[in-house]
């Protein structure tokens, strides 16, 4: 980078400093080389490469640990026995899910090489955007908010073949409008950055406040009981017992500890990835400040 600079006679743009990055290869393979051993997930074929292992290893202990530490904190805030039965639902979908979602990234990877998705913080404001990444997530998150737009209305999609039985607890009147505005957010980030990618900040600032809200909202939206018996139900006794696992189900499964955890985790993550930019935005600000004075000194 100081060869071309002196090379060009000023400092390189985000677009030149990204070029030079590009020109020593993918990170992932660069580092390969200084990995001392070659750990991977295979079962016949490569599951989740070398490059790919260790942050595999690293992101599901933390899940692990965190699910291990919260579970019997919220049950003893709750005093609700401490069971083995509450541990098994998270920790199995942590397992899953995460070796699921690096055994994709390793796919994609292989398949389709490209700069790492997730770069170092510092690099991350010289980097490009992708508009695929944008689109991608706009469909998801469009997808996600009609579901949860249509749940007042047709209330199986949450409570399936006991909707007759069941219906929606009064608590959901009190989250349903903030979920859906942090849904609306999470669209119009998505739209804004598909249209202006070079708005690099974009992302990992609203993905903290959204997330972060999220991770509040979810937290105390799962202590209440979701659905209570609906009164047309004939066999109360059954609609009772019923009730009282799909609350379980809804608490400890689908609205489970698992999803607050995984919004906060997300929130420090995107926060992480939001320091540069402010570092940016405060060392602009500073250097403009000198520049008005001697502006109005002049004036």
């Amino acid at each position: 980078m100081e060869a071309r600079q002196e090379e060009l006679g000023r400092p390189l743009t985000d677009a030149e400093q990204y070029a030079v990055l590009m020109q020593h290869g993918d990170p992932m393979m660069v580092a390969r080389r200084y990995w001392p051993s070659r750990r991977s997930l295979s079962l016949g074929w490569e599951l989740i490469g070398p490059e790919l292992f260790p942050a595999y290893l690293f992101v599901l202990g933390l899940n692990l640990a965190i699910t291990l530490a919260v579970i019997p904190l919220s049950l003893v805030i709750y005093h609700v026995p401490i069971t083995m039965q509450p541990f098994i639902l998270p920790v199995v979908a942590q397992i899953v899910c995460v070796t699921a979602v690096f055994i994709i990234l390793n796919f994609v990877r292989l398949k389709f090489p490209q700069q790492w998705i997730y770069p170092p913080a510092e690099l991350a404001s010289v980097i490009p955007q992708q508009r695929w990444y944008s689109i991608s997530g706009l469909v998801a998150c469009s997808l996600l908010t009609a579901w949860w737009m249509a749940i007042p209305y047709f209330q199986y999609l949450v409570l399936g073949r006991a909707a007759g039985e069941l219906k929606l607890a009064p608590v959901w009147h009190r989250y349903y409008v903030p979920v859906l505005l942090l849904f609306l957010a999470g669209m119009g980030q998505r739209a804004l950055s598909a249209v202006r990618p070079d708005w690099k900040w974009l992302l990992p600032t609203s993905r903290t406040v959204i997330s972060g809200v999220g991770a509040v909202v979810m937290f105390f939206f799962r202590t209440h009981p979701l659905v209570v018996v609906d009164a047309s139900a004939k066999d109360l006794a059954h609609a009772e017992r019923l009730a009282v696992n799909t609350n379980n189900f809804l608490g400890w499964g689908l609205f489970g500890p698992w999803l607050w955890i995984y919004l906060g985790v997300g929130a420090l993550f995107y926060a992480w990835y939001t320091r540069p930019h402010l570092r940016r935005f405060l060392q602009d600000r500073h250097d403009r400040i000198p520049s008005v004075h001697e502006l109005n000194g002049v004036l």
